[in-house]
């Protein structure tokens, strides 16, 4: 496989080691999301791994950017992507209102900024400043607003992002 592809391999889960349903269910979030967000091409395949156990396995187009979380403040209050943040940000709320789900805009590892946008490893920045969600599959019960805790994370996932913006114009 060339360096044009990130590859991620389902966590290892029940008798079947590698869950069918999770593949299924990761498409139809990207496709979801990609209406709201740009999310780069994505295929979703069943493989079997060395030993000829079945394997889900994710390929994406590589993007040549940045995570968010490595993007200095200063950078921020350039355009044109403080002009990009804000619509990612004001999309991503409309995919919340339409669809009931926050997509997973956090990632991870490191898991330290899990309740700050900011933070994130799953928005990109590439080199036009465009805003890529990388990786939108969302685990539902933190990021559902149809459970209590999922509605008190995507609050406060929400008010991280719009604290953001003030940074991006210069404020507190």
């Amino acid at each position: 496989m060339g360096d044009d592809k990130v590859v991620k391999v389902a966590r290892v889960r029940g008798p079947l080691r590698q869950p069918v349903g999770w593949l299924r269910r990761n498409r139809a979030e990207h496709e979801l999301v990609s209406r709201y967000i740009p999310v780069p091409p994505t295929y979703h395949v069943r493989m079997r791994d060395s030993s000829g156990r079945p394997v889900s396995v994710i390929l994406q187009t590589k993007l040549n950017g940045r995570l968010l979380s490595e993007i200095a403040d200063e950078e921020l209050r350039r355009e044109p992507l403080r002009s990009n943040l804000r619509e990612a940000v004001q999309r991503l709320e409309r995919s919340v209102n339409e669809l009931g789900w926050l997509p997973d805009i956090i990632g991870g590892p490191p898991r330290w900024g899990l309740h700050d946008a900011r933070r994130s490893n799953n928005l990109m920045v590439d080199e036009d400043d465009e805003v890529w969600l990388i990786d939108p599959g969302a685990f539902f019960f933190w990021f559902s607003v149809g459970n209590p805790v999922g509605r008190l994370y995507t609050v406060v996932l929400r008010r991280s992002a719009l604290r953001m913006l003030r940074r991006a114009r210069g404020g507190r």
